[in-house]
């Protein structure tokens, strides 16, 4: 059985009764789904799939990109710019305008993909399910283009032809995107002892051997596992009982609420899509202010504090 088809059952079973409608009745929420090269490339010219780059050389977008991808760009389009820190999620208007100039609908099907592990492909379906996109219409495209291309499959310079329709958000999800008080409060005060706190970053960072900020370390009682390990140096994620095995022995087991940050939002996302959509975590909630919001309030603790001009 494929890697695919195991994660698709697994999501289904897993799937949670997460969205209700007005009259009370329960909606079924699909998950975000892992899809493959061969899945995409067989489905490139079926109506009413959207497929989106995300990569982070933007420069590379107008050299090559998958047949009718149309472009995102991380710090452009998938930060808060009137907010500090800009790297916060979007607002409703920027989201609405954003996918407005996509041509994307609420029945768009949205494949999303990168060159850097699926990171930022990760923060724009996390974003869009925020938003009230249905899940079950977010894809992603295992081993991003960096696995389409060793498959010598076709890549492209053509623009893709987009209808610019009206997209509004009737409902959100915003319940799932954690704010700093959150944090404080339940982890680090310890109101809620349900909750497990994980850093996704890269383990130098989370021992402050490498400082991004005005300080480095970690907020204190998180556990470290880099998100990005779920991923082989093919880019593929690896198999899915190998991922459930490296959250489980660091201690963030299905059992537990967890809580997801990073640096800047993006392996947050990865994490929580990861957890939730893959590995059928029941709780998971993403911190977006993350290490970057946390560090410059120096009003709130660090474990492992280091001052950026006392690091080696």
């Amino acid at each position: 059985m494929s890697m695919e088809m195991r994660i698709r059952i697994a999501g289904f079973i897993t799937a949670l009764l997460l969205t209700f409608a007005g009259n009370g009745v329960a909606i079924a929420e699909e998950p975000i789904a892992l899809v493959t090269a061969e899945w995409l490339k067989a489905n490139l010219d079926k109506p009413g799939i959207r497929i989106v780059d995300v990569s982070g050389r933007t420069d590379t977008f107008g050299k090559e990109r998958l047949p009718s991808a149309v472009q995102v760009k991380r710090h452009l389009d998938l930060g808060d710019l009137s907010k500090l820190p800009p790297t916060l999620y979007p607002s409703k208007n920027q989201y609405e305008v954003l996918m407005s100039r996509l041509g994307i609908t609420p029945d768009t099907i949205v494949v999303a993909y990168d060159d850097a592990f699926n990171l930022y492909a990760a923060r724009m379906l996390f974003i869009m399910e925020l938003y009230g996109h249905d899940t079950g219409k977010l894809k992603m495209l295992d081993g991003g283009s960096a696995h389409w291309k060793s498959l010598n499959y076709p890549m492209s310079t053509e623009a893709a032809a987009v209808a610019a329709p009206t997209y509004k958000v009737d409902q959100t999800r915003m319940e799932r995107r954690l704010r700093r008080d959150d944090v404080l409060r339940d982890v680090v005060m310890g109101a809620n002892a349900g909750v497990v706190l994980h850093d996704a970053r890269p383990d130098k960072e989370y021992k402050a051997e490498n400082i991004r900020s005005i300080r480095g370390g970690r907020i204190p009682g998180a556990i470290n596992v880099t998100g990005a390990n779920a991923v082989a140096e093919t880019h593929l994620f690896k198999p899915i009982d190998e991922i459930r095995k490296m959250y489980a022995e660091a201690g963030i087991t299905s059992d537990k609420e967890v809580y997801t940050y990073c640096h800047s939002g993006d392996r947050s996302a990865y994490g929580y899509i990861t957890l939730k959509h893959l590995l059928g975590y029941d709780k998971v909630r993403s911190y977006d202010g993350s290490w970057i919001e946390w560090s410059t309030d120096l009003s709130l603790p660090a474990e492992c504090q280091v001052w950026a001009w006392a690091a080696k």
